[in-house]
């Protein structure tokens, strides 16, 4: 008996599902449909509905293909996929990576670090929210001053050919062969992977995500930015009736809306072991402080860019072809009909000449 009540109560919602789909179609569109059959017959009444219902549907599922719905049918979103977790040795005994893109990147001996980019630009201090020891070069990026001026981005870009991805209009060299800081933002849902991949690979000496700290998170590859398509369009415009590069803005909207295929993408995330402090009792835990003899550790990751859209073109698809049929079966029944009473207009005509 209490096998029959759990069956019953887990089997409720979907049948109150069934019963609610079933009533609101018999409500809505039947009552169009015996409006229309008891004026133009039930079969003409039938393909009229099944019209004008596949067209509403046309119209809604190319809205939800352009925008896909919070709430709807979507397909999977984006995500972070961990491709390989290389550790940089000190003599460089572990060999070139397997993940052809890393190599790329500079040794992270050979990149400055946020406390050396700090030291030698002060007017840096008052924007950092927690001490320069405790910064990455990921928190400068992201330090903003002014409605345009990104002051951190601009220092990495102008004096150590640092790029980031925040949109920045200064000019300076590029050292990192094509990759970029990842500001803090937008290094969140990489860094959650990470730490499950290098949860996942039991490194020695990390028994968990305390066992170190992030350093660094590097992107490169994926679609041109705004800022990259339109330059011109990345400056002050709050004096201007129409946007700078307002054009060259709409395209590259309507091209990133079309977008099928996508070149890759890759972000790394740079942690390193720190150093082991036991926790007092009755006091706050430590502050982690970075173990200088331990090797950086390089999470590497490839964007799925997912199919977000694939199912809303496939209703589309579905839907449209469904409406062009019934839209085609009455026009066809309208020539039929034309030329049944063409053809009675004639015998009429022939009969009446005898």
């Amino acid at each position: 008996m209490q096998h029959l009540l759990f069956a019953g109560l887990s089997w409720n919602p979907a049948i109150s599902g069934i019963l609610t789909v079933t009533v609101a179609v018999a409500i809505l569109m039947g009552s169009v449909y015996l409006i229309l059959a008891t004026n133009t017959g039930a079969r003409l009444g039938l393909m009229l509905s099944l019209a004008g219902l596949f067209g509403w549907l046309t119209i809604m599922t190319l809205f939800w293909w352009i925008q896909p719905p919070g709430i709807g049918p979507r397909g999977q979103d984006p995500s972070w996929h961990p491709l390989e977790i290389y550790i940089h040795e000190a003599d460089g005994a572990q060999g070139p990576a397997r993940t052809e893109v890393l190599n790329q990147l500079p040794d992270p001996s050979k990149v400055p670090t946020a406390v050396q980019v700090i030291a030698e630009h002060p007017e840096l201090l008052d924007q950092l929210v927690a001490k320069p020891e405790n910064t990455t070069l990921s928190d400068i990026a992201s330090i903003k001053v002014g409605d345009n001026n990104f002051l951190g981005a601009n220092i990495l870009k102008q004096y150590y050919g640092i790029d980031s991805t925040s949109a920045t209009t200064v000019g300076g060299d590029k050292n990192l062969n094509g990759w970029k800081i990842v500001t803090t933002s937008q290094a969140g849902e990489a860094g959650a992977t990470a730490d499950a991949a290098i949860a996942e690979a039991k490194l020695p000496g990390i028994a968990d995500a305390t066992a170190y700290k992030r350093v660094a998170a590097y992107e490169t590859g994926g679609d041109p930015t705004r800022a990259e398509e339109c330059p011109e369009g990345e400056g002050d415009s709050s004096h201007n009736l129409v946007p700078p590069g307002a054009v060259c803005r709409a395209l590259y909207r309507i091209k990133k809306t079309v977008w099928l295929w996508h070149p890759p993408r890759y972000q790394v995330i740079q942690v390193q072991p720190v150093i082991h402090q036991e926790t007092l009792p009755g006091q706050a835990p430590p502050i982690p402080k970075i173990d200088p003899t331990k090797p950086v550790i390089s999470v590497v990751m490839i964007r799925d860019q997912g199919n977000v859209r694939a199912k809303p073109a496939y209703f589309f698809a579905i839907c449209f072809s469904l409406f062009l049929v019934f839209v085609l079966m009455l026009h066809y029944r309208d020539k039929t009909l034309q030329a049944h009473l063409a053809e009675a207009k004639a015998l009429e005509a022939a009969a009446k000449k005898k």
